[in-house]
């Protein structure tokens, strides 16, 4: 009898344990579902406001091919004032750091779910971390090549309407500093924007693909936990 109240104990005791675990790990699946929502508004926002940046640079390309005098420098000045701007990635890992870091990830009983966020962790602080840095850095060249080309002053002025400005950009666009600039220097940004526009491509890929990781992530914790 006292073999089978201590059996009895222990499988009482087993089994609060795993009660206990499954809601550790209900509570943790309820806030990765929340940063993953974040995660994915962030990387939807992120890749809108890149193909815009692809798109001012093509706008800029397309300005510096024609001839001087035929140079729109009002839309010169208004998208090279807009790629002084820069955006990157808000990673949401509170949920996934409490994870690695307290040794958790032994609560997720669903192997799939444990190994697609494993990967999903690892594509962000690898590829598309590496992206931004390169981004980052002709992202600096572009801007220092810049300082060279245009005349800062009038990069403010280029949020006003245009219909407002179109005066001061036929008044005196010898002030502008493109008819002067060096043709070296004006080769030499145009072709940085061709690499900048190509590593912004790398970089819209790779962020496309972790949209649809964590898409595909937010749907299996759906299925699995019935999260809302």
């Amino acid at each position: 009898m006292l073999f089978l109240a201590v059996f009895c104990g222990f499988l009482a005791e087993n089994q609060r344990e795993h009660i206990v675990e499954h809601q550790r790990e209900k509570k943790f699946m309820e806030t990765l579902y929340d940063d993953l929502k974040k995660d994915t508004a962030d990387l939807n926002n992120d890749i809108r406001w890149w193909n815009n940046m692809i798109s001012r640079i093509d706008t800029i390309r397309n300005e510096i091919e024609k001839p001087a005098d035929k140079r729109n420098l009002l839309l010169l000045y208004r998208n090279a004032g807009l790629l002084r701007n820069y955006n990157s990635f808000e990673y949401h890992d509170r949920t996934i750091q409490q994870l690695k870091n307290g040794g958790n990830f032994r609560l997720i009983r669903n192997k799939e779910i444990a190994d697609s966020l494993i990967d999903y962790d690892a594509n962000i602080l690898t590829e598309l971390k590496d992206q931004e840095l390169q981004s980052n850095a002709i992202y600096q060249q572009v801007n220092f090549m810049q300082d060279k080309i245009f005349n800062s002053k009038y990069f403010h002025l280029t949020y006003q309407p245009s219909y407002l400005l179109d005066s001061v950009f036929k008044v005196e666009p010898e002030a502008f500093g493109l008819s002067s600039a060096a043709k070296t220097d004006l080769m030499q940004y145009y072709n940085h924007l061709e690499y900048y526009r190509r590593m912004t491509s790398y970089r819209i890929g790779a962020m496309k693909t972790l949209y649809h990781r964590a898409m595909m992530l937010i749907e299996s914790l759906n299925k699995e936990y019935k999260l809302k």
